[in-house]
């Protein structure tokens, strides 16, 4: 069984900023949970799975971020301007 974590980034104005991130994870079929003796192995299997596709998700979600981030160009303001 598989899922899929998917991460986007939008404006205020729901355009998106980059192309949405999705990772794919490996989780226990339901029939794994059908012996209750190994409840706790296969749900650790499970949140195992899961967390770490929700860190490798947000980390490339936060690499595509800080590259476009990079690609902007801002005003700079004299420093008298600034308050």
């Amino acid at each position: 069984m598989k899922m899929k974590i998917t991460i986007e980034i939008e404006n205020v104005d729901g355009t998106k900023e980059i192309k949405p991130v999705v990772i794919d994870a490996e989780i226990p079929e339901f029939e794994e949970f059908k012996d209750s003796s190994n409840f706790r192995e296969v749900f650790h299997k499970y949140e195992k799975a899961v967390l770490k596709a929700r860190n490798a998700a947000a980390e490339l979600a936060t690499e595509e971020y800080l590259t476009e981030l990079s690609k902007k160009k801002f005003i700079k303001r004299p420093k008298s301007e600034k308050k």
